[in-house]
């Protein structure tokens, strides 16, 4: 499917708000992928599609990813599932065949141990967009995000612990297992054991 077109079909696909972020998704993506010699065009393309499942209903959302392994935790989030579920639709509905993209779409909600540049790039891209509502930290995000990609991750990850901890939430394993690449005496995350990660 050509770019034009996944443009136009996403544009139907979410709602107003959903779309402006989605398009400064995939800029800053561009961006931060030119800056670490990432390829431009997967970033473009993972941040363009990265929401694509996010207007769903949660019963539509479990129908998308039918067949896929996807956990309880995960299942019964919309925040959580819908990146599983944008990754299955790039797939079956707008036609990316790229494993490199599509994997950049399923982790960008946890992220996991493990990471690929490109799918840390995604993740970030996410967060710092320039239409996200400003929150303590983000400016200092937004420029590590251009000098640091780990040291940005790091960042980001014991944000989103912070976030979903004073919200009495749960970090997700998924995320508990990327956050302990980067603190890997554990000391930090043996209190928050147990929930989810960041919800955009």
């Amino acid at each position: 499917m050509k770019y034009e077109k996944m443009e136009y079909k996403l544009k139907k696909a979410l709602d107003t708000e959903r779309y402006i972020h989605t398009k400064g998704v995939e800029k800053t993506a561009r961006k931060m992928a030119r800056q670490f010699g990432v390829d431009e065009e997967k970033a473009g393309l993972a941040g363009l599609l990265h929401d694509c499942a996010k207007c769903l209903s949660l019963a539509k959302m479990n129908k998308a990813v039918k067949g896929y392994p996807v956990d309880d935790l995960m299942r019964e989030s919309k925040s959580l599932l819908h990146s599983a579920a944008g990754r299955c639709m790039a797939e079956s509905v707008y036609g990316v065949t790229d494993r490199d993209v599509l994997e950049a779409i399923r982790w960008h909600t946890t992220g996991h141990a493990g990471m690929s540049n490109l799918e840390k790039i995604v993740y970030l891209a996410d967060i710092i967009e320039p239409s996200r509502k400003p929150f303590p930290g983000i400016e200092e995000l937004r420029t590590l995000c251009m000098e640091d990609l780990d040291e940005a991750m790091h960042k980001a990850l014991l944000m989103s612990l912070d976030h979903v901890a004073s919200q009495g939430k749960t970090l997700h394993p998924d995320t508990l297992a990327a956050l302990n690449e980067y603190e890997p005496t554990g000391k930090l995350l043996e209190q928050y054991e147990g929930v989810n990660a960041h919800e955009d």
